[in-house]
């Protein structure tokens, strides 16, 4: 196993996630993106659902008795819903109820954030959180088999909306979290330095990407339409090229300046996330390696 030394994004999710055939995937974008200052983790699962990634997710981040020894978690991003929200009766047997995708998000949710979680990720200072909704379906792409029968956009919809929901959720719940550590008194402050490992709790946030309305937008189609304005963005109706992956990258650069800003995400600002290891026109000798090291200020 590496050392604890460079800080992680890890990317859960299902095939939209896991593909890395597509250029521009996800999993490419990230790599690029954030070389020398974060390592990416793939734990994208094709064709898996809510349902069947809840015992995968609590394997997925180390627990909190082992932070010590693992890379510090500074971004999640949760991609999933696509796969629950086939149709009831598919025989590939995919189909969760939109109550118990949601009640499985939460507790996803609540796993990150918490401050009595036993996870690691929960207790790390500067810790992101990115929900993502499905995107579209486009039938059109699909063929008239059973794999076009097995979804219907108006149900997708749904799903896409009860993600935008638990966003607003757990805004409020950020929200409230930082009135009550603002709110603390000093003496109140240093007795709860002993009690938590990096007095992290409620230092997180969590951001929303819209795959749906996204998709929609820059198709230039209204929400919940079909038709071949759609096709650039995907290659069977259902998984994304690259123009469908540039979507998301789009929403979540925009997350680095909104919701995320001067949290150790900036990939384009140095100020803000450093290299970890330095240049090499700064290195002057092995010493001035060990002297340079970086984090974000918001890891310091």
């Amino acid at each position: 196993m590496a050392a604890p030394f460079q800080d992680c994004i890890v990317l859960f999710g299902d095939s939209l996630t896991s593909r890395q055939e597509v250029p521009g995937s996800l999993q490419a974008l990230f790599n690029a993106n954030y070389r020398r200052t974060l390592d990416v983790l793939n734990r994208g699962y094709g064709g898996y659902t809510t349902e069947w990634l809840r015992p995968v997710f609590e394997r997925t981040f180390a627990r909190k008795e082992d932070a010590a020894a693992v890379p510090a978690v500074r971004l999640v991003t949760i991609w999933l819903g696509a796969n629950d929200a086939v149709v009831p009766g598919a025989s590939t047997n995919q189909h969760v109820p939109l109550p118990t995708y949601v009640a499985h998000l939460r507790h996803f949710l609540e796993q990150l954030t918490s401050a009595s979680s036993p996870l690691a990720a929960a207790h790390t200072a500067g810790l992101n959180i990115v929900l993502a909704t499905p995107p579209p379906v486009y039938r059109g792409m699909m063929g008239g088999g059973e794999f076009a029968a097995q979804r219907e956009p108006e149900v997708t919809a749904a799903y896409a909306q009860a993600v935008r929901e638990l966003v607003d959720e757990f805004k409020a719940k950020q929200g409230e979290s930082e009135q009550v550590k603002q709110g603390e008194s000093e003496q109140a402050k240093q007795a709860k330095q002993g009690e938590e490992d990096d007095g992290a709790q409620g230092d997180w946030r969590i951001g929303l990407v819209d795959m749906w309305n996204g998709i929609y937008e820059a198709a230039g189609l209204r929400s919940g339409t079909e038709g071949p304005d759609l096709e650039p963005f995907f290659n069977d109706g259902l998984h994304l090229t690259t123009a469908g992956y540039a979507v998301f990258w789009a929403q979540y650069t925009r997350l680095l300046e909104t919701d995320f800003r001067g949290r150790g995400l900036n990939y384009a600002d140095l100020a803000d996330l450093p290299m970890r290891v330095p240049d090499v026109s700064e290195v002057t000798d092995a010493q001035s390696v060990i002297d340079k090291l970086r984090l974000p200020a918001i890891r310091q």
